[in-house]
């Protein structure tokens, strides 16, 4: 069968990595504007102090991050199951622990700012002058918190429910909003560092209400319902959310370290705030992996559900290029225009020195971030739980404090800063050498690096996977899948029904459906044997069609028409419909007799 000019994963993947890294930009960019007219209009002082309270703001995100990304592994697996129930349930208990997360959090930075202060490697005794900032700017950001919370847990639910445009639109409105705040603060409130963070709550709310209009259309696949909620769900959220919880863990116990060091090491406030500066570039340019790894976590779980290895190689594989095409030109570009990024912030000569080479280490480990990010990401989304947590801590926690802490003490705060590039090369080199331990050489093919448990998926044999792209294709496998099915024991019948529905459902997607962004419509086809089943999948890239409703909405019309929908929603005992990633999936199981 003739191969896809651009396969349906790639279709599918694309848009929606494409939305999650521009959520993550807009989110960065309005933290890049705070920084740059704080530093500009309020002061280096100012400055430092508000890029201080990152981790603190990872402290809040740690737990919407434990609850969001273990639903959305969870729920995404359901998905690939067709079991719309569960997926339902998962969702809604994702809302329910983002609105206790929010109200806990707000009690805590009412109650015990300065506790919150003390993890950021900040007590009112050790640095007076920046604890002012930090507590004017944590009033004005507390009002925030829940929103920032809610979007957190609710984002990935919205790329999976084919929300992406509108999840665009609320990032875009978020960043003009911040932006506009900003600048009224300074040049009409006169607010502070304390108006800087009323600008971003009210900014992360008009985020967050823009988001919810997408549950107010009806149109959208995820309903709230707790029915099918039970506590095995709830244990397979905080299993999965774990692993989440614990990257972000690491990720806090690192800033909180090299915080330290660079406070121990610095002569001064203007390498903090060099610091400050590379650690929002690197939020910036990190936001790619992030996005292109969240995305990759949902299509691997569901994939990983359905245990297509085909489809999970294929979108691991993608990920991994299109992260690489996207920073690599991006760290070249980002290496020579330091000088005049640097130049946004500040004027100060020895904050400009600082910055040019802080912002230049961030550039060379660019590419190294977005791949060991990405590859936690599909780690988890197939549940290896062992490998993520080593490689959790060594590349959130070990490896940035030992580096920064020993070339720190070697080259003070360029040590320090320098760490960052370092730190990942080690780590990928470390990643490398493990993968070639493990597969005793070098490995040759994409799977080699995947770590998939034995067995996965069958046999090689017991799976038919192809792209059909004309009548042709479908008719070869049609022709094909009945003969799969009499080779694995099936009887003629079913050999019969499963040819009858891949001519009758793969032809009405290739002679009807309307393809999104292309010339024609594709189907990606898969047959299966496993535990006395045969299943038979069928996934498009085009305009939203559910076969299972429209048969209940034309099952009383003439007989004459559409007699290849009735037919096979009349003979398939166990048939489900998924709509997620803008892609249409049928799943029809039968019982190989």
């Amino acid at each position: 069968m003739r191969a896809s000019k651009k396969d349906i994963i790639a279709a599918m993947f694309l848009p929606a990595a494409l939305v999650m890294i521009f959520t993550q930009l807009t989110g960065v960019v309005a933290n890049i504007i705070d920084g740059i007219v704080t530093s500009r209009f309020l002061g280096s002082d100012a400055y430092s102090s508000v890029s201080l309270l990152a981790p603190m703001v990872n402290v809040i995100l740690l737990f919407a991050s434990f609850v969001s990304l273990g639903g959305q592994i969870v729920c995404a697996s359901k998905i690939g199951k067709g079991e719309r129930d569960e997926a339902d349930a998962v969702f809604s208990f994702s809302i329910l622990a983002g609105i206790f997360i929010g109200a806990v959090f707000v009690f805590l930075c009412v109650a015990a700012p300065g506790i919150l202060f003390r993890i950021c490697g900040v007590s009112i005794d050790s640095r007076p002058e920046l604890y002012a900032y930090m507590l004017s700017y944590l009033r004005g950001y507390l009002p925030g918190i829940p929103a920032v919370i809610m979007t957190q847990v609710l984002s990935p639910y919205f790329v999976m429910d084919n929300g992406k445009r509108l999840t665009s639109i609320a990032s875009i409105v978020l960043c003009v909003a911040d932006i506009a705040g900003d600048l009224a603060n300074v040049f009409v409130f006169s607010g502070g560092v304390f108006g800087m963070g009323v600008a971003t709550s009210v900014a992360m709310w008009l985020q967050l209400l823009t988001l919810l209009f997408h549950f107010f259309r009806g149109s959208g696949y995820f309903r709230f319902s707790l029915r099918a909620l039970t506590v095995s769900h709830v244990k397979d959220i905080v299993k999965n959310g774990e692993l989440t919880f614990l990257k972000r863990f690491a990720t806090i116990l690192r800033d909180i370290g090299t915080n330290r060091i660079n406070l121990l090491v610095a002569l001064g406030t203007a390498a903090v705030a060099a610091k400050g500066i590379q650690s929002d570039l690197n939020m910036l340019m990190f936001s790619i992996g992030i996005g292109i790894g969240i995305t990759l976590l949902s299509m691997s779980s569901m994939y990983y559900g359905a245990e297509d290895k085909d489809g999970l190689i294929r979108s691991f594989s993608y990920a991994i290029r299109l992260s690489m095409r996207i920073t690599v030109p991006l760290g070249i570009i980002l290496f020579l225009a330091a000088p005049v990024i640097s130049g946004f912030y500040t004027s100060e000569a020895e904050v400009l020195d600082f910055a040019i080479f802080s912002i230049r280490c961030m550039a060379v480990g660019l590419p190294l971030d977005a791949l060991t990010e990405i590859y936690q990401d599909y780690l988890q989304g197939i549940q290896n739980r062992k490998v993520v947590n080593i490689l959790c801590f060594a590349e959130r926690l070990f490896i940035p404090v030992t580096m920064s802490f020993i070339l720190g003490m070697l080259f003070g705060s360029k040590g320090v800063m320098a760490s960052i590039a370092v730190g990942k090369m080690l780590l990928i080199l470390g990643m490398f050498t493990a993968i070639c331990i493990r597969n005793r050489s070098v490995p040759k093919h994409t799977e080699g690096y995947m770590f998939l448990p034995e067995g996965f998926g069958g046999e090689v044999s017991d799976n038919v996977s192809a792209q059909l792209s004309d009548m042709q294709d479908v008719i070869r496998a049609s022709e094909g899948a009945s003969a799969f099915c009499r080779d694995h024991g099936g009887s003629k019948r079913l050999a019969f029904l499963i040819a009858l529905f891949v001519e009758e459902m793969a032809g009405n997607i290739i002679r009807h459906g309307k393809a999104r962004g292309r010339d024609k419509a594709m189907v990606d086809y898969r047959l299966s044997v496993s535990d006395g089943k045969v299943s038979l999948s069928l996934r498009d890239y085009c305009e939203e069609f559910d076969p299972m409703k429209y048969y209940e909405i034309h099952n009383y019309e003439e007989l004459s028409t559409n007699i290849g929908i009735r037919m096979v929603m009349r003979l398939a005992k166990d048939i489900n419909y998924v709509n997620t990633f803008s892609s249409n999936c049928l799943l029809i199981n039968m019982e190989l007799k």
